[in-house]
This record gives structure tokens, C-alpha cells and sequence, in this order.
């Protein structure tokens, strides 16, 4: 059994997840008599608890650990073909399976930490996305040695830590999108609370890795493959875009005080930000990042 045998069932437990997630997002708490709307549960709606939501979380975990073997067989099979160990995270398949499996790694720890479960739709349902593109047949799951601008550490360390970041965002964005969901029914203050203060504990985690992946190993590993830091290339320049948008989400709500449907906007859209920077500059703009597909 190869790599992508384990990408594939991974691709089938995210999906069962995201389907036992959203159970539990429309669910009644088990531990609650009377009460079926949003709003008439008296403990916070973020923290109810359902048989669905516990089936969901294990469903996850076991996942995770499904895709972490596929991970481990993938770095070996590149190494037999290039003689150099690295993470997975050369192309546009890997760095599909790689945020795959970052994204419900990071959100399972914000479940373990804050069990709030009802993101956890949001988090399977984009990794089982993620998954299931790179295990469609519109890309190869082939093992080709690797560039000579590709054979670098900081290549390694700029993307994973930039993916990795954007992972955290992804939480964010789930807590957001569901707090602007939840506002429009009515849902009641301590919930959109949570959700809120859980988008922004995302980012302020997710920002330094970013920083680090996006802007400081990016810039050296462009000195190691182009001879030069920075050169305005159009992904160097949306990944700017992108961090100083969430500089921008963290300054109005350090600096500003901003809060509740302002934040959750911008977590929502710093997200689809990202999402363009690493797709809609690969595909649409042309520049030295083109190969990665």
C-alpha cells in the first residue's frame, strides 16, 4: 500500500466526519429534556454535546492518523526517488494532502482546548475539499525527483509553516462564517462570543507561523533558488496581501476594539485571500511559483 491508498481513505473519513459534524451542528444536546431551537438552550450552543458530535471527533482522529501514515510513506517515497528527506509539499498534490491534514489537526486541538464542537463541520468539510481534489484524477499522485530549486530545507520550512498557518486560519474562517450564520438566526450573545474569541485566538496562533513561513523562510529560500530576497514575483506579492490583512484583522481588534460581525467578515474574507494567493495566483498570474503544479 502506497501513499495515496491512505489519502484516499482519508478522503472517505473527513467526508464522514463533515456528515457527523453537521448531525451534531443541527442536533439537540443529549443531556438536554426540553428546548430543540438555538436560542432555548440555556448552556452555551457552542458546548452541547451529542452522540453525533462524539462519533464525529473520534471519526476525525482516527483520520488524522489514517493521513499521518500517508504523510510518513510519502516522505519515503520521495526519498527513494530523490535521495533527499523532506515533507510532502513539492507540488500542488501535496501541498493538497499536506493541508488536508493540517487543517482537522489544528481544529481537533482547539476541540480539545475549548470543546466547541460545531466548527468542526467547517474544518472536515475543507480537508475532505482538499483531499478529495488531490486524489481526483485532474492530478497525478506520482513520485518525480525533484528540481534542483526544490532540493532545499527552507523550501520545506516555507511552505509547511505557511500551510500550517493557514490551517489555523481555516478554524477561523469556520468561526466566523458560523457566528455570521448564527447572527442572522438570532443565535444568543455567550455563543457568538465564544465563536468569536475562538476566530481570533486562531489567528493570533496562526499569524506568527504564517509570518515566518510566508514572508522569512519564503524570502530565503528565493535568495537559495533565484539569487535574490524578494522580487515582486505576483505569489510574493498576494502572500504580502494576505499578511497584512490579517495584520489588519489583528490590529482593528487589539488596537480598535473591533469585535463580533466586523472581525468575523474579516476572518471570512482574509481566508478567501488566501485561498487566492496560493490557487488564483497559480493559475491566472504568471510567475517563477507556476511550476509548483
Amino acid at each position: 500500500m502506497d501513499s495515496a491508498f491512505f489519502f484516499y481513505l482519508s478522503a472517505v473519513g473527513y467526508f464522514l466526519a463533515f456528515v457527523f459534524y453537521l448531525l451534531h451542528l443541527i442536533g439537540s444536546p443529549t443531556d438536554q429534556k426540553s428546548g430543540v431551537g438555538i436560542v432555548a438552550a440555556p448552556q452555551p450552543w457552542v458546548l452541547k454535546e451529542t452522540t453525533w458530535g462524539k462519533l464525529a471527533t473520534w471519526t476525525t482522529l482516527v483520520t488524522v492518523l489514517i493521513s499521518t501514515v500517508g504523510m510518513v510513506l510519502r516522505v519515503i517515497e520521495m526519498h527513494r526517488v530523490s535521495d533527499f528527506w523532506m515533507l510532502p509539499v513539492t507540488n500542488t498534490y501535496e501541498t493538497l494532502a499536506f493541508f488536508s491534514w493540517a487543517i482537522p489537526l489544528v481544529y481537533v486541538l482547539f476541540e480539545w482546548r475549548y470543546k466547541i464542537r460545531v466548527v468542526g463541520a467547517f474544518a472536515t468539510g475543507l480537508a475532505f475539499l482538499f483531499i478529495a481534489l488531490a486524489s481526483s484524477p485532474l492530478l497525478s499522485s506520482e513520485v518525480r525527483p525533484l528540481v534542483p530549486a526544490l532540493q532545499s530545507y527552507w523550501l520545506v520550512l516555507h511552505v509547511s509553516f505557511t500551510l500550517g498557518g493557514e490551517a489555523f486560519f481555516a478554524v477561523a474562517f469556520g468561526a466566523g462564517a458560523l457566528f455570521l450564520w448564527l447572527q442572522r438566526r438570532g443565535g444568543n450573545l455567550q455563543t457568538l462570543k465564544m465563536l468569536d474569541n475562538l476566530g481570533y485566538k486562531a489567528i493570533a496562533l496562526g499569524f506568527p507561523l504564517f509570518t515566518l513561513g510566508g514572508l522569512v523562510f519564503g524570502a530565503i529560500w528565493a535568495q537559495h533558488a533565484w539569487g535574490r530576497y524578494w522580487g515582486w514575483d505576483p505569489k510574493e506579492t498576494w502572500m504580502l496581501i494576505t499578511w497584512l490583512f490579517y495584520a489588519l484583522y489583528l490590529h482593528v481588534r487589539v488596537k480598535w476594539g473591533w469585535r463580533d460581525a466586523k472581525t468575523a467578515w474579516l476572518a471570512v474574507g482574509g481566508f478567501a485571500v488566501a485561498m487566492f494567493t496560493w490557487w488564483g495566483v497559480n493559475y491566472l498570474l504568471a510567475g517563477l511559483h507556476s511550476y509548483a503544479g
